[in-house]
């Protein structure tokens, strides 16, 4: 196989020096080309299988995801497969978060006739829909910042755990010590 594919790259070297060609970067690039994209049953499954096992997340906004998608389609269409529109659609639907599917599959299948189903009306409603989630966390959650979480004042700063805790000394006078001479006087010197 190596020989084979050297002796077409070496037979082409010759045809363009032959010829009086100047035998350029973009001459072996198209060479190499032509010889090694070869498309394979294996390379188109192994992107069908993207295709197939593609999910869209409900936490992450919808247009990276959808343009992931779009691209392996791309990828599909160039080595030579096209799905039909209607069955890339399906796919998307199979493969939204099973909450988004009752609302985002009526809306793209209420249509009257299947070639009114686009790619385009179903990235549209998929877009809505996540929109439409978005307000409603924004409105169940405002961002608005609790300042007080009681209403009785408190006196002076938070106490830590440990003063908290500390048993009450309350209004208890404190027994006044003896005035003398330092420790001598209390040792009873």
């Amino acid at each position: 196989m190596e020989e084979a594919i050297a002796r077409q790259v070496q037979d082409a070297a010759e045809t363009a020096a032959g010829a009086g060609n100047q035998i350029t970067a973009q001459h072996w690039w198209d060479q190499a080309s032509t010889l090694y994209n070869i498309t394979t049953p294996a390379t188109i499954y192994w992107i069908f299988v993207q295709i197939w096992e593609w999910r869209m997340s409900p936490n992450k906004p919808p247009q990276g995801q959808l343009d992931h998608l779009l691209m392996l389609y791309n990828q599909l269409e160039v080595e030579g497969q096209t799905l039909p529109t209607l069955t890339r659609v399906m796919t998307l639907l199979a493969a939204l978060p099973k909450d988004w599917q009752q609302l985002v599959t009526h809306q793209v299948l209420n249509q009257p006739a299947v070639a009114n189903i686009t790619w385009a009306m179903a990235t549209a409603a998929i877009g809505n829909h996540w929109d439409g989630l978005q307000a409603h966390k924004k409105h169940l959650h405002p961002q608005t910042k609790v300042n007080k979480l009681s209403a009785v004042q408190r006196k002076g700063p938070n106490q830590t755990l440990q003063q908290q805790t500390a048993p009450y000394q309350g209004s208890l006078s404190k027994v006044p010590q003896k005035k003398g001479k330092g420790k001598a006087c209390a040792r009873g010197t």
